[in-house]
């Protein structure tokens, strides 16, 4: 009887402890978000800059404790030189997360939703002097070239395929040549220009095609990206 007096307290003891112990916590929320507040690229640059200055902490401690000449071994060297390679690269991971970050931002400031503007010269059998044509929409495309520096145009000639298919070449490029003048004359730079003359269309010889003498004038945008030269 004496030897279960003294197990008693113990075994109630164990219950009422067992009894008190914190249940286990349901962390999903709280992790769901940490990891909102490291989301998009403006978060993953906060994140990869912590990670290059964790980096560059080891790498610099260890530097110190080399210049005050302290005991160090091979596994120290390589260790240092890891960590800062590692601070090199999270940090250019940083900027570009950042850079990405500015082009959501602004880019709607860099004309991304511009319109794409249309413009089609016609010509007549052997001429390299417009007709039919629009010049208006054209004066309007080279006054919009000269207040958008940032767009192109791309003018694209051709011929039909009466006459030879040499002289049509030369009879497109001419054509283009016109259109690009045009252009200019109303505010264009040629430096906006990409000028294509792609000689016959397509179509049995020596047959008219009203299609094909034509000089097409197309805009665009490139991408707006801040950062372009970051590697």
């Amino acid at each position: 009887m004496k030897t279960q007096s003294v197990y008693l307290p113990l075994a109630v003891l164990a219950v009422s402890l067992t009894a008190c112990t914190t249940p286990k916590q349901d962390t999903s929320e709280l992790k769901a978000q940490i990891d909102a507040s490291m989301a998009g690229h403006y978060g993953q640059s906060i994140l990869h800059e912590e990670k290059a200055e964790e980096n560059l902490e080891t790498a610099n401690h260890i530097l110190e404790h080399w210049e005050k000449g302290y005991y160090w071994n091979i596994d120290e060297k390589q260790q240092a030189q890891a960590a800062a390679r590692a601070a090199a690269e999270h940090k250019l991971q940083s900027e570009k997360e950042l850079c990405a970050w500015l082009t959501e931002v602004h880019g709607h400031n860099h004309h991304q939703n511009e319109p794409i503007h249309h413009v089609a010269a016609y010509f007549k059998t052997g001429s390299a002097v417009p007709f039919k044509t629009d010049h208006g929409g054209i004066g309007h495309l080279g006054h919009y070239l000269g207040a958008h520096p940032d767009a192109k145009a791309a003018v694209t000639a051709s011929a039909d395929t009466v006459g030879k298919s040499n002289d049509n070449m030369a009879l497109s490029k001419r054509r283009a040549d016109t259109v690009v003048k045009l252009l200019i004359d109303h505010g264009a730079k040629a430096e906006q220009l990409t000028v294509s003359a792609t000689g016959e269309g397509q179509g049995p010889d020596n047959t008219p095609n009203q299609d094909y003498r034509v000089a097409t004038i197309t805009t665009s945008h490139p991408k707006y990206l801040d950062c372009p030269n970051l590697k």
